[in-house]
């Protein structure tokens, strides 16, 4: 069963399912068909959701957002549309906690764990999972953010709500605001606001290669295509520029 609604931003595309096995897969499919920039799908409950590293993305039906965006620009600018989903769902999650009488410089804090994950108070509140086509024509952005409910270690935005009333749809609608507001900066500006977002510089780190190598240091800095860099806690003069890997936040005292 699908469902639109009129009422979503300008020159969005959003269209809701009951369910599906993956939003990713689906959207995927229909922008190879043309489906144009900016189609979202929304799903209230994913069979076959996964993650990074082909992990599963479980969660219980209509309680949290799952959803993907299908984004068509030039190939050299389709890395950028991850950050620009990332800093939005930071901004709209955000913005709810603070419509919830939490200013933002109180001790609740959303931010991003590179390169896919967001944490609320340190604890993962959702992440992303994005892919695009071998012409580099376009790349969908899947996303997923607890708000009624989180696996153990995990975090939901109804614990921060105070009362209020949460719903995947007006999340979306936020989210979908402060894209467009983003996508209209400049690649410096963007850049920007994405390392303000960022929990993950200055940390301690582990990081996981996809060849398992292991690299564990401090995380420096961030460059303009969004590759981090590391440099290794037993060799100072040692840096690496990381484009894909799996990242842990450690504490400065495991490295003391």
């Amino acid at each position: 069963m699908t469902s639109t609604d009129n009422n979503w931003p300008e020159n969005w595309f959003v269209r809701r399912v009951l369910e599906t096995g993956s939003t990713n897969t689906d959207l995927f499919a229909d922008a190879l068909a043309g489906a144009p920039s900016h189609s979202v799908l929304m799903a209230d409950n994913q069979t076959a959701g996964r993650g990074r590293l082909d992990r599963t993305w479980e969660a219980k039906p209509g309680t949290n957002l799952l959803v993907s965006l299908l984004f068509r620009s030039q190939a050299n600018l389709l890395t950028s549309w991850p950050r620009i989903v990332a800093i939005a769902a930071v901004r709209a999650c955000e913005e709810i906690i603070s419509s919830g009488g939490q200013s933002r410089e109180s001790e609740t804090k959303v931010k991003l764990k590179w390169p896919n994950d967001l944490l609320l108070n340190d604890l993962k509140l959702g992440g992303m999972l994005s892919v695009s086509d071998p012409q580099n024509l376009f790349i969908v952005v899947g996303i997923g953010i607890n708000i009624g409910w989180a696996p153990s270690q995990a975090a939901a935005l109804s614990t921060v709500a105070n009362g209020q009333t949460l719903t995947p749809v007006t999340l979306l609608r936020n989210m979908l605001l402060d894209i467009s507001r983003i996508e209209k900066l400049t690649t410096e500006e963007q850049h920007q606001q994405y390392l303000g977002s960022l929990a993950t510089l200055g940390r301690q780190v582990r990081v996981e290669l996809i060849n398992g190598a292991v690299i564990i240091g401090q995380a420096v800095d961030l460059d303009v295509d969004g590759r981090l860099v590391v440099v290794e806690n037993n060799d100072q003069a040692t840096r690496h520029i990381i484009d894909t890997g799996d990242v842990v936040h450690l504490r400065n005292s495991d490295h003391d």
